[in-house]
């Protein structure tokens, strides 16, 4: 897979997980109290970071060498 590709569908999962992450924010205020709100949210923010760094991870070739460069995921 292309890293373009790889970019493309790491954008689109991103938009996605916003989505998410909008709709279960709208229905926390009826499920879960308001101080433990923030700290939901980070929480579930962190699963979603680690499993799209998982899928970044995943389908960069192996063969090189190199040592990549971090790059920061954008979530807003």
């Amino acid at each position: 897979m292309e890293r373009a590709e790889v970019a493309r569908i790491g954008a689109w999962a991103a938009r996605q997980i916003g989505v998410a992450v909008a709709r279960a924010a709208g229905e926390l205020g009826e499920l879960v109290p308001p101080e433990s709100r923030v700290h939901l949210l980070k929480a579930q923010r962190e699963v979603y970071l680690a499993a799209a760094a998982a899928m970044e991870h995943r389908h960069h070739p192996k063969e090189t060498k190199s040592r990549r460069r971090a790059h920061k995921i954008v979530l807003d």
